[in-house]
């Protein structure tokens, strides 16, 4: 039985039929674009058009990727296991296993996370004379992050103007970084997106060969797309130019982390010959909801445009709530809960409350929790990021690889053995002198003399069990070898013994999960005729992300960020925090790029919706443990009073009111007028308690103030990098974020 067209609508089926040359896919917000997708890729398979082997699917998530693969099965009932799909990550890990010699590395190579790489960077700066009571490790491996992900290097960066003097130091510390990696066989997250690249310039045929294998190529969410991202697709497809893009310009969400908007938008230009399909029938929310969405959004200037419409009812108004504090709007989110439940019949898996940044979850996690409401973080501490599970997952980076230093230390005294830092800086230093790798130095421990013969027993004693392991890394399973592992190491007696009873259950038991989630991998790769080796684990595990641990079928309320809450959908959505300074969100508030992302922002938020909204503020919140006033988003003013139902928790009732909206824009003229310049004016005076930015420190409070005019010594705690720092006024360089 062939493919049916007949679920799809008139613009759909035309997108899905448009097989050849470049093209476009605008799709908004709960539009059927998955739906789309998905056909295209189903049409090109039971068409004969293309074989699955030849075809390329880029998704945002793993879960997108899952989820389309299982619609695809569905509708055409074919052996599709030779189709590429996956994340721009999963799929270059994919590539660069199979081509990991032609860049210096070995395929077994391991995946640094942040952690690693921070921990790589300490040992890199400590070589060099970088001030590391100035930059923290953290903070430089967030600008190498934003280097890589511009595609820049060292030479690139040698003669820029930075104000910043962190940049100073990047050069070396990036050569060092990198050089690091190579010793280690390891890649962190943003080389999986540049090596590909290198690979193409430095390797022509192996461009050419993986281009002629991918005839035709989908990029969903184009707009999230980086530069690395970009060029890559770019390579792949410039020969037959069969590629297909989706996303929406109204998502761009991401571009404080390498993100191009110009990337979609420039669409046409890249490729003349493209053709553009625009999906404008949204499916998912009612008619309230997404007149207010399209009001806010239309606002931005960097749009392509297109015109949302529903054939669903209106729906509720949207209901706006000022709060009195944070306090009291964390109460009226549970009682709106509650009143959900009883009047809607809503479960909690129905509702889900979003905010700006992490820190707004604390207040609402306790009013939830004192209300007896289940509900999940995505984003809190994730499974695998858990001491005891990365502490395992260690120990098998170092049976996969044995380069791998920065695991080897983690777990070189773990159980405690008695093996301390200073013998491993011993043999370190004998490695270094020997030019081996640190493993292979512990081997060989008995010729560095300083180290004692009983300690050297101890590190021999480790190696030889590592080395076993090694070995029997291709005789058993990986859920045979983890569980012989965690007991002759000593790791489970560990967690059993060394905690509380509470405590320790809890441990156990996420470790045998970590043996589940394991056996679970095993099985589903096995269907698929993959690959089921623990390095394969290994790389799924460090490519996951926050959405595809998220259990969408547990019975509790979610509680995310907007960014997070990217490609979901609930019944009753809501939105907090809308005031200047928390949503938007802005570290320099006269930069209109920056402004418009922040608005998209909203609009993601606000079309997760089903049926219905609610909006929040707070006239006061507490920040920086004071009790500040706030000045309500500017967003709220782009919204139709007509739309809204409003209420207040204040005594000023008509703050949001219609016929209000004037003197609350007044406010926001003013706010912009007073921190529309990135630099504190000479004559502005700081006050203690006063949140401030710095380019280099990030957000900081004002602690102290020695002297007056442009001599004065400013006391300034930096929240992000924890940091206490004394500063010269003239030379601060601090921008005021608030009053």
């Amino acid at each position: 039985m062939s493919l049916n067209l007949n679920a799809l609508n008139d613009e759909q089926k035309k997108a899905v039929e448009a097989v050849e040359g470049p093209v476009l896919i605008l799709a908004g917000a709960g539009s059927g674009k998955t739906r789309t997708l998905t056909y295209r890729l189903a049409y090109l398979i039971d068409k004969k058009i293309a074989k699955p082997s030849e075809i390329l699917a880029v998704t945002f998530t793993n879960k997108a990727a899952r989820e389309m693969k299982s619609r695809i099965d569905e509708l055409i009932k074919k052996d599709i296991s030779p189709l590429w799909i996956g994340t721009f990550h999963s799929i270059c890990a994919r590539l660069l296993r199979i081509e990991a010699e032609n860049l210096g590395f070995s395929r077994n190579y391991t995946i640094y996370d942040v952690d690693d790489q921070v921990r790589a960077i300490k040992k890199v700066i400590s070589t060099l004379s970088v001030p590391q009571q100035l930059y923290s490790a953290k903070l430089i491996q967030s600008r190498l992050s934003r280097l890589k992900n511009q595609l820049l290097y060292p030479d690139d960066i040698e003669n820029l103007d930075r104000k910043d003097g962190l940049y100073e130091y990047m050069p070396d510390i990036y050569r060092e970084y990198q050089k690091y990696l190579q010793e280690n066989n390891a890649l962190d997250f943003d080389d999986l997106l540049i090596k590909p690249t290198e690979l193409f310039d430095n390797h022509p045929e192996i461009k050419k060969k993986y281009a002629s294998k991918f005839n035709y190529v989908f990029v969903d969410e184009y707009q999230d797309t980086n530069k690395a991202q970009y060029l890559l697709i770019k390579k792949l497809v410039e020969d037959h130019e069969n590629i297909c893009v989706v996303g929406d310009e109204d998502q761009s969400i991401y571009g404080w982390r390498g993100a191009d908007l110009n990337n979609i938008l420039n669409f046409s230009k890249d490729f003349p010959k493209a053709k553009i399909y625009k999906l404008e029938e949204n499916y998912r929310s009612n008619k309230f909801i997404l007149d207010a969405a399209n009001s806010v959004v239309q606002h931005n200037q960097e749009r392509i445009g297109k015109n949302l419409w529903t054939n669903r009812d209106d729906g509720d108004r949207i209901k706006l709530y000022a709060s009195k504090d944070d306090l009291d709007e964390a109460k009226h989110i549970v009682e709106k809960i509650h009143d959900e439940m009883y009047t809607k019949k809503r479960s909690f898996k129905d509702i889900a409350v979003l905010y700006r940044t992490n820190a707004q979850s604390r207040v609402l996690e306790e009013a939830l929790h004192k209300n007896a409401i289940s509900y999940n973080i995505v984003g809190s501490i994730k499974f695998y990021d858990r001491k005891e599970i990365k502490d395992i997952i260690a120990y098998l980076k170092i049976i996969v690889n044995p380069a791998d230093s920065i695991s080897l230390k983690r777990i070189v005294n773990f159980p405690l053995r008695g093996i301390g830092d200073t013998t491993i800086s011993k043999i370190e230093k004998f490695a270094e002198i020997e030019g081996i790798k640190l493993f292979d130095a512990m081997g060989r421990v008995n010729d560095i003399a300083s180290i004692s013969p009983a300690m050297s027993a101890r590190v021999v004693e480790f190696h030889q069990l590592i080395n076993k392991f090694i070995g029997l890394n291709s005789k058993l399973s990986a859920v045979e070898l983890v569980s012989t592992l965690t007991s002759e190491t000593g790791i489970m007696h560990h967690y059993k013994t060394e905690y509380d009873q509470y405590e320790s259950e809890s441990r156990v038991a996420n470790i045998k999960e970590l043996f589940n989630s394991i056996e679970q991998f095993c099985e589903e790769r096995a269907k698929e005729k993959k690959d089921v080796s623990l390095t394969a684990f290994l790389e799924e595990v460090s490519l996951l992300t926050d959405v595809d641990t998220w259990n969408s079928d547990s019975n509790a309320v979610t509680l995310m960020t907007l960014h997070a809450a990217k490609g979901l959908e609930f019944k009753v959505v809501f939105i907090t925090g809308l005031e200047m300074n928390l949503l938007p969100l802005q570290r320099n508030s006269a930069n209109i790029r920056e402004l418009e992302e922040e608005r998209r922002l909203l609009y993601v938020g606000m079309t997760r919706a089903e049926e219905n909204l609610y909006l929040s503020y707070a006239v006061t919140r507490r920040k920086y443990n004071q009790s500040q006033s706030t000045i309500p988003s500017l967003f709220l003013d782009e919204l139709p009073q007509e739309l809204l139902e409003f209420s207040s928790g204040t005594e000023q009732k008509g703050a949001a009111k219609k016929g209000k909206g004037r003197s609350r824009k007044k406010k926001i003229e003013s706010y912009f007028d007073h921190h529309g310049s990135s630099q504190v004016s000479d004559d502005m005076c700081f006050k203690i308690g006063q949140p401030v930015y710095h380019a280099t420190f990030g957000k900081g409070q004002v602690l102290g103030i020695e002297g007056s005019g442009d001599k004065a010594k400013i006391t300034v705690h930096f929240k992000d990098e924890d940091i206490v720092k004394k500063l010269i006024k003239q030379y601060a360089n601090l921008s005021a974020v608030e009053n």
